[in-house]
């Protein structure tokens, strides 16, 4: 479920960014999701991140009068750029360029995936890992809907 709920959060920054289509279309949103295949519980669990996500943001940028900080580049040293397949990291620019996840969380992810054990590091895993990141991080503590999400079973049980 994770991954699905980090989809459709990366589906919604990119109609906002790409298509100027607002969170004001909140219909023709959740019919083109609940059309790709998506349930209820995974829409709402990604509306509710992205609309926390965005009342963090704004809060933090009232609190600061400076506006959004700029986005900085980050090269994979060699060993790194060794485990990430191109669409894994592909991957992680893209949830970094949206906006989904900061400088600090880029780095967990990349620092997660080199002490996973793991050959090589694809697309899929960057979701997992980023979901793990961004689902159960410290933010949403005080959610009681958080624990539908906190475990998730290989097989989609959810624990």
């Amino acid at each position: 479920m994770k991954g699905r709920v980090i989809e459709i959060i990366v589906y919604l920054m990119r109609q906002i960014r790409e298509k100027k289509q607002g969170l004001s279309q909140l219909d023709k949103l959740t019919g083109d999701l609940k059309s790709q295949g998506y349930t209820d519980q995974e829409i709402n669990a990604a509306f509710y991140w992205f609309l926390e996500k965005l009342r963090l943001q704004l809060s933090k940028l009232v609190s600061s009068q400076k506006g959004l900080p700029k986005k900085s580049s980050r090269i994979l040293h060699n060993t790194e750029n060794m485990l990430f397949s191109p669409t894994g990291y592909g991957y992680l620019i893209q949830l970094y360029q949206l906006g989904l996840i900061d400088d600090e969380q880029r780095e967990q992810i990349i620092q997660r995936a080199m002490m996973s054990g793991l050959e090589q590091i694809g697309e899929l895993e960057v979701k997992v890992l980023a979901a793990r990141l961004l689902l159960s991080s410290e933010e949403c503590q005080g959610d009681p809907g958080r624990l539908l999400l906190l475990d998730e079973g290989t097989d989609g049980t959810v624990h």
